[in-house]
């Protein structure tokens, strides 16, 4: 088994910001969202799932791994980050589920 503490420590990734809310697409090394390294077992098949910030980070590799695992995904977002949401659209779609995007601020 792999020791993720010592194998991934050991990176050197570029020191980067961005205002917020960020893009993940304008991150670099670009993270693994799970979009090609993950596979499913169809263990939510014919269910659907409502995930929130679901364009980067932890939400967007949520989002991925339930329609790798059958489900069909309402995903919120902010505006701003649409063009990330797109992405995460494209990758749901090719894996054959459904996914309807839904912008908005949920503090509002």
């Amino acid at each position: 088994m792999t020791n993720v503490n010592r194998e991934y420590a050991k990176q050197n990734f570029p020191k980067q910001s961005q205002p917020e809310p960020g893009l993940q697409s304008k991150m670099s090394p670009t993270p693994d969202d799970g979009a090609t390294s993950y596979v499913g077992h169809d263990r939510l098949k014919h269910k659907k799932a409502l995930i929130t910030g679901g364009d980067s980070g932890i939400g967007r590799s949520v989002a991925i791994a339930y329609a790798h695992e059958g489900a069909d995904i309402v995903l919120n977002y902010l505006p701003e980050e649409e063009p990330d949401a797109q992405e995460v659209k494209g990758i749901i779609e090719s894996l054959g589920r459904k996914i309807k995007l839904v912008p908005g601020d949920l503090k509002n």
